[in-house]
């Protein structure tokens, strides 16, 4: 993640600065990070501890330091493309004041080959994202994912920081933040972009591909939807018609794979929705 930033096609490094939070980490994030800053002086690197857990927490900690009008959240376990910044400065120049919230494709980087059952409709538990072709204004069915995602630092003046109550804390595997965060945007009518040139790739290593570790994910997608909907108080009856269509789209396409003779795949995509379910319905199961 840090080594992309040497190799940016940029003539300026001085245009951005690199913040890194270490919330909690128990391996060698500090020595890395130090190390990595003694080898490359030229680039303004920031690093911060956030003892409170949380990954809602470690974004609000890099807001509060961010020396910067704009910020964009990275996740450590993927990297900028070499155009990155190029590309977002160059965005930010031209439309930064119509646009105050911009985010870009997700790719994935699998460590091993993809598992049988993969499929670009469960591309989202590695952090896949490409909801467009070619770069428009996002439609508020869509939003930014919090691997590429940019914001206006006013947004958090006008909306507030991201909810601690929501978004993976430890083992836990929590979510839902991003779509808080931007449900609210789009409730002050804020114009969102999406710019197909920011490109993130994001890795996924062997553990992440195991069918325990996928339940426990889908589990905590359901029960951070169901923690989003509690805080708002609405919005029941939109998820209960969004869960039935879903449901009906994955049984289509399990018929569909395994006419195709690859029923793996749509068995994948029905035990996900399961599991989301179970994680809607249940708030009290042991993640």
């Amino acid at each position: 993640a840090l080594n992309a930033f040497t190799k940016q096609n940029i003539e300026n490094r001085n245009d951005f600065e690199v913040i890194v939070i270490d919330n909690n980490s128990t391996d060698s994030t500090f020595e890395v990070v130090n190390i990595f800053k003694k080898q490359h002086l030229y680039i303004n690197l920031i690093y911060e501890k956030e003892e409170k857990q949380g990954l809602s927490n470690a974004r609000n900690k890099g807001i509060e330091v961010s020396n910067s009008d704009w910020i964009v959240f990275l996740d450590d376990d993927a990297y900028i493309s070499n155009d990155y910044t190029k590309n977002l400065i160059k965005f930010i120049k031209e439309y930064g004041h119509i646009y105050k919230a911009i985010g870009g494709p997700i790719l994935l980087d699998f460590e091993n080959k993809p598992p049988k059952w993969y499929t670009n409709f469960l591309g989202s538990l590695f952090g896949y994202f490409k909801p467009y072709k070619n770069s428009k204004k996002f439609s508020q069915k869509f939003y930014p994912r919090g691997s590429n995602m940019i914001f206006h630092s006013s947004l958090f003046a006008k909306y507030g920081n991201f909810n601690p109550i929501l978004g993976r804390s430890g083992e836990n595997m929590l979510g839902s933040e991003e779509k808080d965060m931007f449900k609210r945007i789009y409730k002050g009518n804020e114009k969102v972009f999406y710019h197909s040139n920011l490109v993130i790739y994001h890795l996924v290593p062997e553990f992440r591909t195991k069918v325990d570790f996928i339940k426990k994910q889908s589990i905590g997608v359901g029960v951070s939807e169901h923690l989003r909907i509690k805080a708002e108080k609405s919005g029941i009856f939109t998820k209960i018609t969004s869960e039935t269509f879903k449901w009906f789209v994955s049984l289509l396409l399990l018929i569909f794979y395994t006419i195709c003779l690859e029923p793996s795949k749509g068995i994948m995509l029905i035990k996900f929705r399961y599991w989301v379910f179970k994680g809607l319905t249940l708030i009290n199961i042991e993640l």
